[in-house]
């Protein structure tokens, strides 16, 4: 039997009523990287199934070296910055544009249904939207590119189809855990605060929103990872920039490197953010750091 624990700032993991220090997080996550990057290697080196037709480790590291200095990517005439910034953009603002909309509808629905008082928000709803979510955000991409135009903005061109895509992608995470955060609540502590004097806004502030907040957090992050999934399928369809086209593109001109270079920036910005997003809840939460002493 296998327990893990923080004792005085140091992970430990006690195995069989031994109690194991484990390795620093830093050289736990080398570890993990050098292991899948090895595995890479010989993946392309021996021709396991189709790999021998992909580019290796250290000629994707030699071309990201070149795309960062400036090269255009996939024939075209813009450096890797403009794609990455054109595909940040678009998830920051879908993200942002579904947490803005999903949290507070999340709590309006979650708290009618736990109030039992005035519109029952939760039978009106949440049926409807949740008859929606079943849909992949990419069967959306055809749909909104018949709906949503390009629009012209400060000399810039915004595709509101793409932006749309990553709206929907992100929004459905954040509404159920939202939803769920509030309806998780005991009741006895709304009770409790009520029955101290708590106004209903009080209430809210001290007791519903702090205990919903981590699930809110948790469909964030859950939204921002599924935001860069859903922004490089929109963006092999309907984008002119962004990595998910020049991923594409290169696909197009068996360009092993640039796909294999973009694969690996998509990655490091979508660990990026889900990081940022870890750090927030850390903030945002600070009861959730529990740690064992003695």
């Amino acid at each position: 039997m296998s327990t893990r624990e923080r004792v005085l700032g140091v992970d430990r993991r006690r195995l069989l009523g031994r109690e194991v220090p484990l390795p620093p997080r830093g050289v736990r996550w080398a570890i993990s990287v050098i292991g899948f990057l090895v595995f890479w290697w010989a993946a392309v080196q021996f021709g396991f199934l189709n790999f021998g037709l992909f580019v290796s480790p250290i000629a994707t590291l030699t071309a990201l070296v070149g795309y960062l200095a400036g090269e255009p990517v996939a024939g075209g005439t813009q450096s890797i910055y403009v794609h990455a910034a054109y595909s940040t953009y678009r998830v920051v603002a879908g993200v942002g544009l579904a947490a803005l909309t999903a949290i507070p509808l999340g709590l309006v629905i979650g708290i009618s249904a736990k109030a039992g008082a005035g519109i029952d928000w939760d039978s009106y709803l949440y049926p409807g939207l949740e008859s929606l979510r079943p849909i992949p955000p990419v069967a959306w991409v055809p749909a909104s590119i018949l709906l949503f135009p390009i629009v012209p903005v400060l000399g810039f061109s915004v595709n509101t189809a793409v932006l749309f895509v990553v709206f929907i992608g992100a929004f459905f995470p954040i509404l159920v855990n939202t939803v769920e955060g509030v309806r998780n609540l005991d009741d006895e502590f709304r009770r409790a605060a009520q029955s101290l004097g708590a106004s209903n806004r009080q209430v809210f502030r001290h007791v519903i929103f702090p205990a919903a907040l981590p699930s809110i957090l948790t469909g964030l992050s859950l939204g921002i990872g599924l935001g860069w999934i859903t922004v490089v399928a929109a963006e092999i369809i309907a984008g002119n920039y962004g990595l998910g086209y020049i991923t594409y593109q290169a696909y197009r001109l068996l360009a092993t490197d640039v796909i294999a270079v973009g694969m690996v920036v998509i990655g490091t910005l979508g660990y990026a953010s889900s990081a940022f997003v870890a750090r927030l809840a850390d903030y945002a939460t600070p009861w959730s750091d529990i740690e064992t002493t003695g």
